[in-house]
């Protein structure tokens, strides 16, 4: 029963079998063709992107020539294919940048070191401060109490006022 349905139809592929390659071809060479607009899109847009990026390197993207000296001394004509000169620039431009950042970092390093630093010598001194402070008013208290008791205001008094108000100490005589 198969067989006798598909029999009319593969009479009608044996008689346009030309016909049905060429359909074959055709969409292939389409698809080719899609695919080819594609890449060639690709292209442009790198190539594009690549002038835009040497623009911005402020060198051309363009073949080229340059004089630059060589080994010997003599000066000769080099000839750079297009975007050689460019890839040259962007290559020491991306190197001056991460030299920069990295002596940046070196940099921000040793700030927050002597920062750090400052900060425990602030603190010690903070410290240092606040003891001599607490033990001047220990004086004070005791001086004070001696002065009332002697009703007397005297050396040991002045020294304590002095200490309190962060003076040095007087010279012993």
């Amino acid at each position: 029963m198969i067989r006798r349905l598909l029999s009319p139809l593969l009479a009608q592929v044996k008689t346009h079998a030309a016909f049905l390659v060429l359909l074959a071809v055709a969409g292939a060479g389409c698809w080719l063709y899609v695919l080819f607009q594609q890449v060639r899109a690709e292209r442009d847009q790198l190539a594009h992107t690549a002038e835009l990026i040497c623009a911005g390197a402020g060198v051309d993207f363009a073949a080229s020539s340059t004089a630059e000296t060589a080994i010997g001394g003599k000066r000769v004509t080099v000839a750079h294919e297009r975007g050689a000169v460019c890839q040259r620039t962007v290559a020491g431009l991306q190197r001056f940048r991460a030299e920069t950042d990295q002596a940046t970092a070196a940099t921000l390093a040793q700030a927050l070191k002597d920062h750090d630093a400052r900060q425990a010598g602030d603190t010690l001194a903070a410290r240092s401060a606040a003891e001599a402070a607490r033990t001047a008013a220990m004086k004070m208290e005791i001086a004070e109490n001696e002065a009332e008791r002697r009703n007397l205001v005297d050396r040991e008094w002045f020294a304590a006022v002095n200490g309190v108000a962060g003076l040095r100490p007087a010279p012993a005589r």
